[in-house]
């Protein structure tokens, strides 16, 4: 009877490790259950203001601080944009991608006098406004670029976020031209215009529709047009079009059904259908700076004067209502926005606000930055004329 106490054993106590073994994967689901539960949870709370943090936590190893990061050369003509996790920094004379540990990945030599960048999800275009060649970077290097016929001229570039190219231009017997080009450089649409200069396009998010502003005169007055064309249309006849009467589009952004122009004398959004939302004229202010990027909002800095300290800053929804106002008695250097944020650089620090301008977080050195950019859950990055750093909030 003994032996076959003494042979079953082992055998039970196999079957209790098994047990063990079972109830720890069990307790260590229901854990990982509970912080996919609690994450859910604050991202319900606080509009996802907590989730923001943790998201800051996982991929920067905290929040709260500030921490240098790039470094290149001091140049006033620097344009900046994140290409990946890398920053990209171009001028007339250079395109340097920089990485995060501060490394050079590559640094090129270009020939340009008034660059524009603009960065998509794998790409970005630099364009010589007014000179004869674009360049599409990847984080590689240069992937291709692109000529005027003739020595002509190009007058934007512009890539939406699925790598879709919208590129106007001069060409030879007709006042502008526009081409298409899809993620991987192939030419999937473009018409010649006879009739009016285009001065900008993009392609809407969903790659399906073109939109181009046009200059033209409406009921005797300038006015601008913003047209929409559909990329897999054979028909070079706009689908639809909103007129801005008495305004120069300077700047303008796509964001699902929605057209956001900023003009040198009103802002205004509208559907792709046409339908105008909002028309904000400035009446006697003055424009001092702007945010068009934000998650489902843009913001305007509008001063009592050219020069000076007193301004309104102003943000409003997608629909075209006004979501909050501030008035402001500091100098504002820049203002940007990205996700639900909206970052103002004062001349004695910086601050980040929600949409609605409740403050979120504040830094009081700054550094000598003089430009901002906002990630989606409120990293800002800090640009001074030879370095750059991120702020955690």
């Amino acid at each position: 009877m003994t032996k076959k106490t003494e042979k079953t054993a082992p055998a039970e106590k196999r079957e209790e490790k098994k047990k063990r073994g079972l109830l720890g994967r069990v307790v260590t689901l229901a854990l990982v259950l509970c912080v996919v539960l609690a994450a859910a949870a604050m991202t319900a709370m606080e509009d996802g203001g907590r989730m923001a943090s943790l998201r800051r936590w996982l991929i920067y190893g905290g929040s709260g601080g500030a921490k240098d990061v790039y470094t290149y050369a001091a140049d006033s003509a620097n344009r900046y944009g994140k290409l990946g996790k890398n920053l990209l920094v171009v001028n007339p004379n250079t395109a340097q991608l920089i990485s995060d540990d501060g490394s050079v990945l590559y640094d090129l030599p270009l020939r340009m006098t008034n660059p524009q960048l603009s960065v998509g999800r794998k790409y970005a275009a630099v364009c010589d406004v007014g000179g004869s060649t674009v360049y599409i970077l990847d984080e590689n290097g240069i992937s291709r670029t692109l000529h005027t016929e003739r020595g002509l001229q190009y007058f934007s570039a512009r890539l939406n976020r699925e790598d879709y190219l919208a590129v106007t231009e001069q060409k030879a017997g007709y006042k502008t031209s526009v081409s298409v080009y899809n993620g991987e450089g192939a030419l999937v649409f473009s018409f010649d215009s006879h009739d009016n200069y285009l001065s900008d396009a993009v392609v809407t998010d969903d790659c399906r529709r073109l939109v181009v502003v046009t200059l033209d005169v409406h009921e005797g007055a300038f006015a601008s047009r913003v047209r929409m064309y559909g990329l897999h249309s054979d028909s070079s006849q706009p689908a639809s079009e909103s007129v801005i009467r008495d305004g120069l589009v300077m700047d303008f952004r796509c964001t699902g059904n929605r057209v956001v122009s900023l003009c040198d004398k009103r802002l205004t959004i509208a559907t792709l259908e046409g339908e105008t939302l909002l028309d904000r004229a400035y009446g006697n202010l003055h424009l001092h700076d702007y945010a068009l990027d934000g998650d489902g909002f843009c913001a305007l800095l509008l001063g009592r004067y050219q020069a000076g300290n007193i301004c309104t800053l102003e943000t409003y929804d997608m629909d075209g209502q006004e979501l909050a106002s501030l008035e402001l008695t500091e100098e504002v250097l820049d203002i940007a926005a990205g996700g639900d944020y909206l970052a103002v650089l004062y001349g004695q620090g910086m601050v980040i606000y929600r949409k609605d301008l409740t403050e979120v977080s504040r830094l009081t050195d700054t550094d000598y930055a003089g430009q901002l950019q906002v990630e989606a859950d409120g990293t800002v990055l800090l640009i001074s004329g030879s370095y750059a750093w991120r702020f955690l909030p």
